[in-house]
């Protein structure tokens, strides 16, 4: 009884810190997005200003104004994408490689183990129109798409069974070319497995005109998730394992017959370091197990 009391105190606090994590994430994507477009408007209203003078006339740009525009483009190439897989080494490459492969292997498992693990003949035929359909899966992926064109070239997946999450608006434009418009989202990948944000204090005053229209991906059925912490940041990694599998919904007691837990794979990459790899990597996975429990689910590492 102890021990059963203890897992659920722990449950119970995960959910809790996400619950936490989730209202500081909402509306945090279309904040910052917000932000960068006030910025691209300074910056395009200064450089008119700047063209608009000539070495016979004193208009033009003061030294603070121009001071200014140099200190707005250089944030702007902070955040403009800085993945270059040209820079890979063949070593990294590969790697890369192999880790696409093995996400498309247990995306493909996963999903003939839900099958196989149907309880009834119900459900079975309730689950009879999907059989044909590939595993939705969950992933980050650059302007080089590599890990998307290994899924629908190499491995057969349907482009809309894919989801992809992107920072940079350049790279979410270069990846709608090879998925469908609604399956990329303008997010971190916290941001785009996180439930949209029910609030209805936003009036229409407020709203901007940037990308970002609070899109989610929190209800879409992922077999297979695989979230690359190229920095090596665990708690990094253990957000977006959180993010995408706490539902507290689904652990109450009335709904959780209504939610059966289903084989998933959730893979990730810790990169950006050598330090503590092991004791980071035993972080994660003491985390997702933690996490799983939230949802009655227990892991396996393979």
């Amino acid at each position: 009884a102890s021990s059963n009391n203890t897992a659920t105190e722990q449950s119970n606090l995960i959910i809790t810190a996400e619950e936490a994590a989730r209202q500081k994430r909402s509306g945090q994507a279309k904040r910052r997005m917000e932000k960068a477009a006030r910025r691209e408007n300074r910056i395009a209203q200064l450089e008119i200003m700047d063209s608009g003078s000539d070495n016979n006339s004193n208009n033009g740009l003061t030294d603070s104004e121009r001071a200014e525009l140099e200190g707005l483009i250089r944030t702007r190439e902070n955040f403009e994408e800085q993945y270059d897989a040209n820079n890979f080494s063949e070593e990294h490459v590969e790697f890369k490689r192999l880790h696409n492969e093995a996400f498309a292997a247990l995306a493909r498992f996963c999903q003939s183990d839900r099958e196989r693990r149907s309880v009834s003949s119900a459900v079975a035929a309730v689950d009879d129109n999907e059989e044909s359909k590939d595993p939705n899966v969950f992933y980050l992926d650059g302007p080089d798409t590599a890990t998307s064109l290994a899924l629908i070239d190499k491995h057969g997946f349907d482009p809309s069974c894919c989801y992809v999450a992107n920072r940079h608006l350049s790279t979410c434009k270069i990846l709608q070319q090879h998925l469908p418009e609604e399956n990329v989202i303008h997010a971190t990948a916290a941001e785009a497995l996180t439930p949209p944000s029910t609030s209805s204090d936003e009036s229409d005053d407020c709203k901007s005109d940037t990308d970002y229209d609070g899109s989610s991906f929190s209800d879409v059925d992922f077999a297979c998730y695989y979230f690359d912490g190229c920095g090596g940041f665990t708690p990094h990694i253990i957000g977006m394992m959180s993010a995408a599998l706490v539902r507290p919904e689904a652990t109450s007691m009335n709904n959780l017959h209504h939610r059966i837990p289903k084989t998933t794979a959730i893979g990730y990459s810790l990169m950006g370091g050598n330090k503590d790899v092991i004791e980071k990597e035993m972080d994660i996975n003491r985390a997702l197990s933690n996490i799983a429990r939230t949802r009655g689910m227990r892991t396996r590492h393979v």
